[in-house]
């Protein structure tokens, strides 16, 4: 079983499954007695069931990945890819943040003002496609919010281009839709998501530039499709309602790639095509369609030749993007640069703060020379950047947090005890980073995360209420799943009242879960 479990690691997802499964022909149900901790005797499930439960638990299991323990430090990371010649990139709403274009999750992002402005249930209602088929005015009322029209590169996408200049990187695999890393001139990148870069009718599949759209795209107004010359009609009134619409997981081939409403049901749906008007839509993975053949095709690819994994600006919880890593085989060092650590998997380093200050710190410390207009002075070499140049701060070996916990005895029957943590060695924040109490509650084993077979639904189980402020006042820094066609990837924002790093052995203990 542990030799089973070893190569499962070795290999990664596809090719595990490519050699007991295809090659070797051992029976689906023998591999989930390996991996699935419940006994399946008794239950009459078929082989196709029995696949996807397997593709469940093994997700599971890669994101218990374990670390690398040779590779911890910020000289580890220089050292890594100073001599790595084929460098996987993997970014998301931190990239973009710094150039003005909106998250979707933090107290002024775009879910929260759909939610304010059009009083929806359910915000995510804006990127599904069934509901972009009978509602297109509310995605068109928004859509310019999106739209990539006056946006520019940060450093961060200098340093990928910096990366591919200097022939290391294999490929930038990027959940934004706002193009950016077309304009910086990126040209081995895959857009997971899809971009405003294209559209097409959802009626007849005529496609066109997505610079046709600008002009409805900005004066909020329906993009008609010039082939079907369909026009305005008068809308039914329609009940914005959830209808339950999450992600879902996957019943196609590899990674899991298919966003759909969990409770949708695809053998009765009765949607008439027929009635459906000639609708342009940018080409921008919706909740209920599938991503592009080439994902897959691309990540089949690149796991037999990555030798360095480096996620920027994601906090990786919408799948199939979030089950990347779980496709490369073990020894292949996975790190990550981000605001806010990332707990439900095991990266080797953690780098934490604002990307584009960690980029232009590492590309100095590489002997690289990023030049941007953001970094002061013009770039890394500047004496202007020198001088002001963001540094890594000293982490603390442990911080104290106080933990409020239900006992009847007390007045307000809870009571609150302090207890100390460690903070992970291979953390390595940076001034903006945001770091939580409950992190840290995460990383110790005090709390679980629980997933969702989607990698898009995250819960904190802890049998304690934490709260470090004296007033019991909450901060919740968990970030939800991003709309697989948010401009931003994912979030990257911490809530406002989490603890910033820079008085992280101050301060932590006043963050709240």
């Amino acid at each position: 079983m542990e030799v089973v479990r070893g190569e499962a690691y070795a290999l990664g997802f596809n090719a595990f499954l490519q050699k007991y499964i295809v090659d070797m022909g051992v029976a689906v149900r023998s591999l989930l007695e390996v991996f699935c901790a419940q006994s399946l005797q008794g239950f009459a499930i078929s082989d196709m069931q029995s696949l996807q439960l397997l593709k469940h638990h093994l997700a599971r299991f890669y994101r218990n990945r374990p670390k690398l323990p040779a590779i911890n430090s910020i000289d580890d990371v220089v050292r890594l890819l100073k001599q790595s010649k084929r460098i996987m990139v993997l970014t998301g709403a931190g990239v973009s943040v710094s150039c003005g274009i909106p998250d979707f999750r933090s107290p002024t992002g775009i879910y929260t003002r759909l939610n304010d402005e059009f009083g929806l249930d359910d915000p995510q209602q804006m990127f599904d496609i069934e509901y972009f088929r009978e509602t297109p005015e509310l995605f068109y009322s928004f859509a310019k919010e999106l739209y990539p029209y006056n946006f520019s590169p940060a450093p961060s996408h200098a340093f990928i281009k910096l990366l591919e200049d200097k022939e290391k990187l294999l490929r930038n695999y990027t959940q934004n839709i706002d193009t950016l890393e077309h304009v910086q001139g990126i040209k081995s990148v895959l857009n997971c998501h899809g971009s405003f870069a294209t559209a097409t009718c959802i009626k007849c599949g005529y496609q066109c530039d997505g610079k046709d759209l600008e002009g409805d795209i900005m004066a909020m107004r329906i993009a008609y499709c010039p082939i079907c010359k369909d026009g305005p009609r008068e809308q039914p009134a329609h009940d914005t309602s959830t209808g339950g619409h999450t992600l879902a997981n996957s019943i196609g081939d590899g990674a899991n790639h298919i966003y759909k409403p969990e409770d949708s049901d695809d053998d009765d749906n009765d949607t008439d095509y027929g009635s459906v008007q000639g609708i342009m839509k940018p080409d921008i993975t919706f909740f209920g369609e599938m991503l592009p053949d080439k994902f897959d095709e691309a990540l089949l690819l690149d796991r037999e030749n990555v030798d360095l994994l480096l996620v920027m600006g994601s906090s990786l919880k919408v799948a199939p993007v979030s089950d990347i890593m779980g496709h490369l085989p073990h020894a292949v060092p996975q790190i990550v640069i981000n605001k806010t650590p990332i707990v439900h998997l095991n990266f080797d380093v953690q780098l934490l703060g604002d990307a584009d200050d960690i980029v232009a710190y590492l590309a100095s410390a590489c002997g690289w020379t990023l030049c941007h207009s953001r970094i002061p002075g013009g770039s890394t070499e500047s004496a202007e950047y020198k001088q002001s140049a963001p540094a890594p701060i000293p982490t603390p070996e442990s911080v104290s947090i106080a933990i409020r916990s239900a006992n009847p005895d007390c007045l307000d029957g809870a009571e609150l005890n302090e207890k100390t943590y460690h903070v992970p060695g291979h953390w390595h924040p940076f001034p903006s980073a945001v770091i939580t109490g409950k992190d840290l509650l995460i990383a110790s084993g005090d709390a679980k995360v629980r997933l969702a077979v989607d990698s898009s639904d995250e819960e904190c189980e802890t049998g304690s209420d934490i709260s470090g402020d004296e007033d019991g006042s909450d901060s919740d820094n968990d970030d939800e799943p991003s709309s697989p066609a948010c401009a931003n990837g994912e979030d990257a924002e911490g809530s406002d009242d989490s603890v910033g790093s820079e008085s992280l052995a101050r301060d932590i203990g006043r963050a709240t879960v």
